[in-house]
């Protein structure tokens, strides 16, 4: 089976690069764009049915996808960023800058974070609830190409922890055979 991943389109807080985690914001208009053009790449590769977080900014960009390629179309709570707590809505600068300790969770494969301490997730929760969501698609739809719209640290965790490259450009996709 082949899934195909997608981070969902810009939002208002990348400008400031806050941690948006499990807050739900919208697209910015320029978002909306992106996600159409997004979708002309995605035509041509036989997705069959999709899977996003149920967060507002990668359901919606979702859904300016699925306008073009009209497909079943899930929402999946399992799909959510990662949540930082009580750090969620800071500008990442300033997270760092107030408890130094969190530097160490930037690194590019997101491999070892723990956001617990602000009441939020650790990598051991985020890679659950992602891998549980791939092994349901597998399950249920072991012939299909699915395209799944996440979040960065969310899908940058799975990925890595599935022996792929960790990172997925904006506006980009990364297809795997799973």
């Amino acid at each position: 089976m082949k899934f195909i991943f997608v981070l969902h389109a810009n939002v208002s807080w990348d400008v400031d690069n806050k941690l948006k985690g499990q807050t739900n914001i919208e697209l910015k208009e320029d978002g909306f764009r992106q996600a159409r053009e997004l979708a002309k790449k995605l035509s041509k590769l036989g997705i069959t049915l999709m899977a996003s977080s149920d967060l507002k900014r990668a359901r919606q960009t979702a859904e300016v996808i699925n306008n073009t390629l009209n497909v079943p179309l899930y929402l999946e709570k399992g799909l959510r960023e990662c949540s930082f707590g009580k750090l969620e809505g800071t500008a990442k600068e300033q997270a760092i800058k107030k408890h130094k300790e969190l530097l160490k969770y930037w690194d590019e494969s997101f491999q070892d974070y723990d956001f617990t301490s602000f009441d939020g997730e650790d990598q051991g929760q985020v890679l659950s609830r992602h891998l549980m969501i791939l092994q349901k698609y597998k399950n249920l739809y072991p012939e299909e190409t699915i395209l799944i719209v996440g979040h960065s640290r969310g899908l940058s965790t799975l990925l890595h922890n599935l022996g792929y490259s960790a990172q997925i450009e904006r506006g980009g996709y990364l297809e795997i055979e799973y």
